[in-house]
Formats: C-alpha cells, sequence, structure tokens
C-alpha cells in the first residue's frame, strides 16, 4: 500500500492543532506573555524525562490470547521464561527492535529455552518437535497479532514495512525538527539560547526513551504470545493443528448470555463437555452415603452405569449445567476385603477423573492412608507431565457424630462457630487444613444420613464449592481428551494420507484399483506399528 493514505490521514488529523497551534502563540506573542510560558516546555520535558528515567522498564499485562486454566503444573513453572524475556527489553536498541532478523534469532533462542524445560535431558529438546506443530505456532502468533494491531493501533492498517523500518530514526527527525525551529527562536530572541540548552539536554534522551518504550512494548506483547504458544507446543496440545486448537479452546470460553434491550447480544455459550468426578476415601467413611444425596432421587437402574466390577458411575443432573457429570463411587481403601485388582481398578478410576471428592470421616483421626492416596496420585500426575491434575474437595461427613452427638439442628455456622457442635466442626476441618496442607483445593463439612434425615452442607456447601471448581474440571477434561483424540486419530491419519498419495499415483498407474491401495497402505502401516 503507498505512504500517501497514510500521509494524507495524518495530515488532516494535524491540520486542525497546528493551526491553533499557531493562532495561540501569536496572541501569546502579542499579550507578552510568551516568554515565561515558553519556559514550560523545558521544565515539562525534564520532569518527563525524569519520569522515564525511573520508568524504563516495560510492563505490559497477559493480552486475552487464551485461558491458562487448562495449564499443567509444568506450563505455570514455564512461565518464568517468558517474564525474563520481557525483562530484557530495556536491553534492546531501537535499531534491534524493528529489524525482522531480531525476532527471527530471539524466536530460535527462546524455542530452545521452552523445548529444554519440558525436555531436559534430550541432547536436542526442539529436535522432538513435528514441523506441522511449529508451524501451527507460528501461524496462531501471526494471527494474535494482526488482531492487536488492527483493534489496538489506529490506523495500522495503513503502516507499511518502510515506515515501520523509519521508526528507529525518529529520535534523528526529532533533533532535527526542534533544532530549526531552536535557530529560528534564538535569532529571534538572543535570549532562547538558555532554553535551548536546557531542552537540548532532555529532549533527545526524552525521544529516545520514547522510542524505546514504544518499540519495547510490541516486543513484549510479541514475547507473550509467541511464549503461550511455545507453551502450548511442548505441551502436545497443538498436535492436531490450528484449528483443532481454536475449538478445542473456545470449550473454555466463559458462559455471556447478556443482551441490552433493543440491541440483543449474540449469547456466547459454553459448548457442553463430559466431566468425571471420582469419590474416594477410606471404606465406612461415608462415600456411598455422600452418592445417594447428591444422586437424590435420581438413582435408578437406569442411571448406573457399570464402569469395571468395582467402580460404580452414575449420571449427575445440576441445574443450569449444560454439561455432563459422570460420578464414579469407587471401592474403599485401608480394608482387608479389597483385593488388588479393586485397588488397581480404583487408581485407574482416579487418574481418569477430572475432580476429586475424598470423603474423610470427622470422628476418625486416622488420615494416613488418604494422605498416602492423594501423594500417590500428585507422584502420577507428576510423572504424566501433559496432563494437568484434577483439584481435590475434601468432604468431612458425618458431622452429627461429633460432640454434642445427641444434638442435630442446623444449620451450623462453623465460619463464625458459637455452639458447641460448631466449634467441633470448625475443629474438624482445621485439623484436616493441617493434615493435607496444600493438597486439598476446598474442604466442606457435611452429613449424609438420609435415614434419619440428616442431610446438611451438600446443597450449602458441596454443589456450590463443585461448582465453582468446574471451570478447573473441564480444563482437565480438555486436556486429556486433546492427547486422547490425536493418540486414537494419528494413526489413522497416516492411513488417510496414505490413501491419498496412493490415489494420485493411481492416475498414472491406472493397473491399481482403490481397494488395492488401501490394503496396501495398511500393510505399510501395521508393519511401520509392529517395529
Amino acid at each position: 500500500m503507498s505512504r500517501w493514505p497514510f500521509v494524507i490521514v495524518a495530515s488532516l488529523v494535524l491540520l486542525p492543532l497546528v493551526l491553533m497551534a499557531g493562532v495561540g502563540g501569536w496572541q501569546l506573542w502579542m499579550s507578552g506573555h510568551w516568554l515565561w510560558l515558553s519556559w514550560m516546555i523545558p521544565v515539562c520535558w525534564t520532569a518527563a524525562w525524569l519520569v522515564l528515567r525511573f520508568t524504563q522498564r516495560v510492563e505490559v499485562p497477559l493480552p486475552e490470547i487464551g485461558s491458562k486454566v487448562h495449564w499443567t503444573p509444568q506450563d505455570h513453572a514455564a512461565a518464568a521464561i517468558i517474564e525474563a524475556e520481557q525483562k530484557k527489553v530495556s536491553e534492546f536498541t531501537g535499531e534491534q527492535l524493528i529489524d525482522p532478523q531480531f525476532y527471527t534469532a530471539r524466536t530460535i533462542e527462546l524455542a530452545n529455552e521452552f523445548a529444554r524445560h519440558y525436555h531436559p535431558k534430550a541432547k536436542d529438546p526442539l529436535g522432538s518437535i513435528s514441523v506441522i506443530e511449529l508451524l501451527t505456532a507460528v501461524q496462531l502468533v501471526a494471527e494474535d497479532l494482526e488482531v492487536l494491531l488492527r483493534e489496538n493501533v489506529p490506523g495500522s492498517h495503513l503502516i507499511t514495512v518502510s515506515q515501520w523500518r523509519l521508526l528507529a530514526n525518529a529520535p534523528a527527525w526529532w533533533r532535527t525538527a526542534s533544532n530549526l525551529g531552536w535557530l529560528a527562536s534564538i535569532l529571534w530572541n538572543p535570549t532562547s539560547l538558555a532554553r535551548y540548552a536546557v531542552s537540548r539536554a532532555f529532549a533527545e534522551p526524552l525521544s529516545k526513551i520514547v522510542q524505546t518504550n514504544m518499540l519495547g512494548a510490541f516486543y513484549a506483547i510479541f514475547v507473550r504470545q509467541l511464549g503461550f504458544y511455545l507453551i502450548e507446543l511442548n505441551s502436545g496440545r497443538l498436535r492436531g493443528g490450528s484449528a483443532r486448537y481454536r475449538e478445542a479452546m473456545r470449550k473454555l470460553e466463559p458462559k455471556d448470555a447478556t443482551g441490552t434491550e433493543g440491541n440483543a447480544l449474540e449469547a456466547t455459550v459454553q459448548e457442553p463437555i463430559t466431566v468425571t468426578i471420582a469419590i474416594i476415601g477410606q471404606v465406612k467413611a461415608g462415600k456411598s452415603s455422600l452418592v445417594n444425596c447428591l444422586l437424590g432421587e435420581q438413582r435408578a437402574a437406569v442411571d448406573v452405569l457399570p464402569l469395571t466390577r468395582s467402580v460404580q458411575r452414575y449420571d449427575l443432573r445440576v441445574d443450569d449445567q449444560s454439561d455432563r457429570l459422570i460420578v464414579l463411587d469407587t471401592t474403599g481403601y485401608s480394608d482387608s476385603g479389597v483385593t488388588p485388582e479393586q485397588m488397581q481398578e480404583t487408581r485407574e478410576a482416579v487418574r481418569n477423573a477430572d475432580l476429586v471428592l475424598l470423603v474423610l470421616d470427622a470422628r476418625s483421626p486416622a488420615k494416613q492412608a488418604d494422605v498416602t492416596a492423594i501423594d500417590e496420585l500428585g507422584t502420577w500426575f507428576r510423572e504424566q507431565h501433559r496432563l494437568k491434575p484434577p483439584s481435590i474437595i475434601g468432604v468431612i461427613s458425618k458431622i452429627d457424630g461429633l460432640s454434642p452427638v445427641m444434638e442435630w439442628s442446623p444449620p451450623y455456622s462453623w465460619e463464625n462457630p458459637a455452639r458447641p457442635k460448631e466449634r467441633n466442626i470448625r475443629a474438624a476441618m482445621d485439623f484436616v487444613r493441617q493434615t493435607f496442607g496444600e493438597r486439598l483445593a476446598s474442604i466442606v463439612p457435611v452429613c449424609t444420613d438420609r435415614e434419619h434425615g440428616r442431610v446438611f452442607g451438600v446443597d450449602e456447601y458441596l454443589l456450590p464449592t463443585l461448582l465453582l471448581l468446574l471451570d478447573e474440571a473441564r480444563a482437565v477434561s480438555l486436556v486429556r481428551s486433546i492427547h486422547r483424540d490425536y493418540d486414537q486419530q494419528r494413526a489413522w491419519q497416516v492411513v488417510s494420507q496414505l490413501i491419498s498419495a496412493g490415489s494420485k499415483l493411481r492416475e498414472f498407474v491406472p493397473a491399481f484399483t482403490k481397494s488395492q491401495i488401501e490394503q496396501a497402505a495398511k500393510s505399510i502401516l501395521s508393519s511401520v506399528l509392529k517395529k
């Protein structure tokens, strides 16, 4: 695009300002106030230089490029690389920040640094990344930068590459224009020499700082974008391509169904996904009673979906919740009647859960088996770097059995306890919090004795807490599904590509039929997989 449209637009914007400045300056000169008002220029520039001198480092908030709720602990640790690179902005010159080769070199260096973070023992960490994934990351960065510039920089669609490069010479332009202006002022009034000396001492450094900060802000945003997608790349979430990644991330977007009268806004609704909730705990801790309270009257033969011999699966329906919630009722542990096979089935169920409810008997101080189970789960997820570990809610059951045992008059305010049972509920929660530390995302007390009409805390505390953590659970489910779907489809994708290539080859070798081509492709894939 020609630079003339940009010049015309800039001229039309600046022309009224120039005219008003000229008329105002003439009036000031005629009134005799020009001399003392002209000192405002060097004074203000000096103050501006002092402000920028001590705030040179560019601080740019994270652009809204995607939710981080799906990030794993390893992903959050990798974010430190982004922050470290942003702190280097002040080390770069304006000439570097407009040079495309500079951005290419920094991209390669950052790509290697992120790869080393995720594969510290690999001799060539970046070498294990597929070309398609790398191209996907580049495409996503380019798309987001385009949107950011179009929406936040007026006239960005008119700026050419040549004009972008000229930003490096901005201080020179300013210095030349300023010198010409001061020369005319000194010739007209020699007393302006003092003002010129003060302005010269601060004007050039000021323009240099402004230039560096403007270009540095763009680089900081570039690093944010690039770093975000390098994390997605190394975590394996870009293996399905940019379109599939965008589609998956849209499932994490918050619901927004608001609108104004006379101006109906298009509602953005989360796409429903399946969230699996595993209920675990020691034998007789109250797991089955909790399942009955969660399901209420929903529990029927059609709701019971056997998963394994020792794990039962139920559909949980919650009002105003479009996601499908699956509850897994697992076998308890720490009991001689539990077989190794049942324990293994329980472990598999928990490892595939998106949210975990750990049921703890309020009357029992024996919590070591629970701590061991949670630590084992945490160790397993730390070895699965690409999976996001589920949040764990500690559910303190059987609070009706706390002293005084015969008293039962809910509701109980354990946040600000006043009655004896409230204080004992609070003490039980403090004990669990001290025992488990940061292993639990939240702790709630409940009573689930439906047989005797003692139900409290499920609707008041547990379900609201569960819904608050549902976004985290959705992210856990989404990350797992991304990897599972890709692993299931990549083999057949190779078959499809072989068949497609064979079909093109058939144009040159008509003797082969389509079925022969498909059979040959499958045979090749089978032999590769066996090796």
